[in-house]
């Protein structure tokens, strides 16, 4: 089946197939189908004819070595592999190719450097090549433990696929509002501004050149918090734990807010339960591992344990061999007075690949379970071998998470619950040294300034974990979550109070000056002087960023200012509440002129597409050129490109081919030397079928490239001229 000449390239390119692989692709679809046809001798002699005729081009070694390596011939695919990369080292399919290479062979860690090499060498514009790379970034990283990266990778994959609901899905169930991970594992990082401006050469949406502009900010800025939180953002994305922790550590050292060092010290702490930060953690699985030599004997005493209810929550997989529960303890007898008895997670339990493994974050607790179980099953089972993995974040607050065993009071159990966990955390935990507190445990580090900050993180972590496993209770038809303990109280307990180091910037009016009353009666032997009136309190600030679809429904939009109008579209937009966000949008357009927001594009943008999309393209132009007169009345006309190059677009969308080509022939009048420009035009009159519009504009494009002589620009219109003297 003939691809799309205006597809995007299968190589990764990002150019359109048409001006990349056409002239040969259709030799790389012989070979395939030859193969098909188990024609193998003839398949590889037509890919080494390919690569005979074209041996300079990186794509056909490509095309060759995935062949190769489809057909079971392994060290031929590499050695091409290696050819394509001599031609072009940062060939994107190359080391995607690669990485394919390493995860088949077992390679994790290896095999994710070479995808996290093809995110950053495949084409912006190649946005299948770059989803399927993400796809397999995210999936790695999730083996690994690493959610924060994990999301990172799920998201660039659902921005480059946005039309893909199964991908938006996904992503939702995994990081949205009803996702099992803690907040601090799921949430969208959001930069911080800077004393400095980024490079904008490096505004590139690649994470690695976000990377750069960040590490460059901090060696220009080293006492920036913002900075070093930004690139310790960053590194998290790009699942570089270690130098991310050190990064989000400087920024904690450096901020004088508690607010912004509790959201730096919560994410270092996810961090640390990654793959490769055990040693740097406070949560680990610790685990016991069995091999199992009767696997009847340990049935049975499995099953005995189930009767006894000292095995809870049993799950198995029949297929895959698998058997999953928790072994509980119960609580010491008083606490079972009135019917409602409590037990405590001991252990989880993991039967699977013939052996038994019980693990926790208490390797005391897992070290018991594991003794009695050797205990009962004697020679049945191997002696335990001791493990340290990385933790499941759903198990990280086990240790204050009791389970009900028998409930005669539904009070009585929640009232318990509560007293399990209030013991736990300020009674027990506080009193537990941790790494993250340089060996210090909470309730000693308060007393320290440095370590003070960073106590914020820890607590604000375990919330986190403890929140996402909070048990429910049915409450009519729905189920709502057991208030088992508030955070608050240990933060109180601890002396843990929020300093804010620089408040939000708001209008404080200027405190009034007692004024002295036109007969004031003289002061009197004590008596109390006249008081003076109370300041006017600051204006609360809304956040509006923070709002839910109701919230910002509610807001009066009469009473917003442009920039919380823009905030809340914004904020819409992330919602996916796109009718609000275009609501917003218009009322933002009307507003009058506020030198604090001259710019109004973003708002204009919103509105423009809004219209478009209702398939009102007039009223979509009309938009756009009271956009662009706005902006060169009052923003100096910065925009007028943008403007401008949607109006073309809108034009090509109403199938206008006369005003679509005024439209493009005003920008090219701005901007003569921008060779883009010509190319962009001729492009979208050959989908216009226009093909004398087209030539026109490829033949000044190729006048401008002979006269800069850019060789790459003048082989593109080439191209376009003779597609446009086809259609003709």
């Amino acid at each position: 089946m003939a691809l799309d000449p205006y597809m995007s390239c299968p190589c990764g390119s990002g150019k359109k197939f048409k001006w990349c692989c056409a002239s040969y692709y259709p030799e790389v679809e012989r070979a395939l189908a030859l193969e098909q046809q188990a024609q193998h001798e003839a398949a590889l002699a037509a890919m080494k004819d390919l690569t005979t005729k074209h041996a300079d081009k990186a794509a056909v070694w490509g095309y060759y070595a995935q062949f190769l390596y489809n057909s079971g011939q392994a060290e031929p695919a590499e050695e091409a592999v290696s050819h394509a990369l001599k031609l072009d080292p940062n060939f994107g399919m190359a080391h995607f190719l690669r990485a394919q290479f390493r995860e088949n062979e077992g390679e994790l860690i290896g095999a994710l450097l070479l995808y996290r090499k093809a995110a950053d060498s495949y084409d912006p514009e190649a946005h299948d090549a770059l989803t399927n790379v993400y796809l397999k970034v995210y999936q790695h990283e999730t083996m690994l433990n690493r959610p924060v990266a994990a999301r990172a990778a799920l998201e660039r994959a659902v921005h480059f696929q946005p039309g893909v609901a199964e991908l938006r899905e996904q992503f939702e169930g995994e990081f949205g509002d009803e996702s099992p991970l803690p907040v601090a594992a799921r949430k969208k990082y959001a930069f911080r501004p800077t004393a400095k401006p980024v490079p904008a050469a490096l505004a590139t949406g690649r994470l690695g050149d976000a990377r750069k502009a960040f590490e460059q900010l901090t060696a220009l800025t080293p006492d920036d918090p913002a900075a070093w939180f930004n690139l310790g953002v960053v590194l998290a994305w790009l699942g570089e734990q270690p130098k991310a922790v050190d990064a989000l550590q400087k920024a904690i050292d450096l901020d004088g807010d508690d607010r912004r060092a509790e959201e730096a010290g919560a994410l270092i702490e996810v961090l640390r339960c990654g793959h490769g930060m055990e040693a740097d953690s406070d949560h680990v699985a610790h685990g016991f591992l069995m091999p199992i030599r009767e696997p009847n004997a340990v049935m049975q005493v499995l099953q005995a344990w189930g009767k006894a209810g000292k095995l809870r929550g049993v799950r198995s997989d029949p297929e895959r061999g698998l058997i999953m529960g928790v072994i509980v303890e119960e609580m010491p007898s008083l606490l079972a007075v009135g019917g409602s008895t409590l037990a405590r997670v001991a252990a989880k339990l993991i039967v699977a690949g013939g052996a038994i493994r019980v693990t926790h974050p208490n390797r005391e607790s897992a070290a018991k379970v594991a003794d009695e179980m050797r205990t009962s099953l004697q020679l049945a089972v191997e002696a335990p071998q001791e493990t340290t993995t990385p933790i499941s974040l759903g198990d990280v607050a086990l240790e204050a998470l009791a389970q009900p065993v028998q409930t005669s009071d539904v009070a009585v159990m929640e009232g318990k619950l509560r007293d399990h966990a209030r013991n736990y955390f300020e009674n027990v935990w506080i009193h537990r040294p941790q790494k993250a507190l340089a060996g210090n445990a909470p309730v000693d580090a308060v007393g320290s300034s440095n370590l003070r900050k960073r106590v914020f993180g820890v607590i604000k972590f375990m919330e986190d974990c403890f929140d996402a496993v909070t048990p429910h209770k049915q409450i009519g038809e729905q189920l709502v979550p057991i208030d088992v303990y508030d955070f608050d109280a240990l933060r109180h307990k601890l002396g843990l109070e929020y300093v804010a180091a620089d408040p939000p910037k708001v209008n404080v009016p200027a405190e009034p000056a007692p004024a002295a009353p036109a007969a004031a009666a003289p002061a009197t032997a004590g008596s109390a002087p006249p008081a003076a009136p109370a300041p006017a309190a600051a204006p609360k600030k809304r956040d509006i960023a923070s709002m839910n679809a109701g919230e910002l429904a509610g807001l009066d939009l009469a009473a917003l200012s442009v920039d919380e109008t823009e905030q809340a579209m914004r904020a819409a937009l992330k919602l996916d509440a796109k009718e609000l966000a275009v609501a917003f949008a218009q009322a933002g357009v009307l507003k009058p002129f506020d030198a604090a927001r001259p710019d109004r594009y973003p708002l204009y943008a919103a509105a423009i597409t809004g219209a478009s999309v209702a398939g009102d393209l007039a009223k979509a132009v009309e938009l756009s050129e009271q956009g662009e007169k706005y902006d060169a009345e009052h923003n100096g006309g910065a925009r007028g490109l943008d403007y401008g190059l949607k109006r073309a677009q809108l034009f090509v969308k109403m199938k206008d081919a006369d005003k679509a080509t005024a439209a493009f022939d005003a920008i090219i009048a701005k901007h003569p030397d921008e060779g883009k420009f010509y190319t962009a035009a001729a492009e979208e009159m050959l989908r216009l079928k226009q093909g004398a519009k087209a030539l026109s504009f490829a033949e000044r494009g190729l006048a401008k490239a002979k006269e800069q002589g850019n060789g790459d620009l003048e082989g593109h219109c080439q191209e376009l001229i003779a597609a446009a003297k086809k259609a003709s």
